[in-house]
């Protein structure tokens, strides 16, 4: 059975990483609650000034779905369509084996 791994950055303005920063801060929150969700981590990059890592674990297809119909991704990406990203790259790796390094 394959698990899910989402990897992303985000760079935003420097005078919305604050309030961005308080979004990913409830979005995490929310998110460690839902089933299927094994790791949800915003972080900010320590070498690149306004810069987020977003690294999350799902179980399956079905808890990811479920993850993108949730109220709080709704009102997180509300809240970022307020605020300016300046880029965005978020991508979906599938799986199959794991193991401790």
């Amino acid at each position: 059975m394959s698990q899910i791994v989402v990897i992303g950055q985000l760079d935003v303005h420097a005078d919305d990483a604050d309030a961005v920063a308080e979004l990913m801060r409830v979005m995490m929150n929310e998110t460690a609650k839902e089933k299927g969700c094994h790791h949800y981590t915003f972080a900010r990059d320590l070498t690149v000034a306004n810069r987020f890592q977003l690294s999350e674990l799902w179980e399956d297809d079905a808890s990811l779905a479920a993850h993108f119909q949730a109220a709080h991704m709704a009102t997180y990406r509300a809240g970022l369509s307020t605020l300016r990203i300046l880029t965005r790259r978020v991508r979906r790796f599938d799986v199959t084996n794991s193991k401790e390094l």
